[in-house]
């Protein structure tokens, strides 16, 4: 808990133009393999174009700068649904390589990740390690997505997800345990 506070101050302070990611995979950190989702530990994500619920908690973060908006139906939100795959996902079938990543969710699509800066799509994606963390930061108009892989345990895996669109902020976090 302590690790996504101090995330997420350093995303308010410095915004993610302030994190240092290396190219170099740290030693004795695997992400590789078949992760199942602890539907117990992880957030319910729902669909953020359309569930009430998640409206809720934009609403209540919205609500401390005494505004409140609705998220509509092809807002920045239905974009972060439809492209950060993570956030519906039951399994991830992961492959790690010296200078990228594979990613199969289910359901789903297959998503490659390569050190450094690229595009993608609309996104303009940087990726790397930060300490023993992978961390993608995908930027757009107005749009901002910080995807967080933290290994909390050998065989459980928390992906961190901060979303900044249309103004709003919100957070989750999808634990997914190493199926043997």
């Amino acid at each position: 808990m302590l690790k996504t506070w101090a995330m997420a101050l350093t995303l308010m302070l410095g915004g993610c133009s302030g994190i240092e990611l290396s190219p170099v995979n740290p030693p004795g950190v695997d992400l590789s393999g078949t992760w199942l989702i602890d539907f117990s530990a992880s957030d319910l994500v729902g669909d953020l174009r359309s569930n009430p619920q998640s409206r809720q908690i934009l609403r209540r973060e919205s609500s401390q700068r005494r505004e409140t908006r609705r998220i509509a139906t092809g807002s920045g939100l239905a974009f972060v649904a439809h492209d950060f795959q993570v956030l519906g996902a039951d399994k991830l079938q992961i492959e790690l390589n010296r200078d990228s990543m594979g990613i199969q969710y289910q359901p789903g699509v297959y998503r490659d990740v390569t050190w450094g800066e690229r595009q993608r799509g609309l996104w303009k994606a940087h990726a790397g390690w930060e300490e023993r963390d992978l961390v993608i930061v995908s930027q757009a108009k107005d749009l901002e997505v910080v995807e967080r892989f933290v290994r909390s345990s050998p065989n459980t895996l928390e992906v961190h997800v901060f979303i900044e669109a249309d103004g709003d902020k919100a957070e989750y976090i999808r634990t997914f345990n190493r199926r043997p």
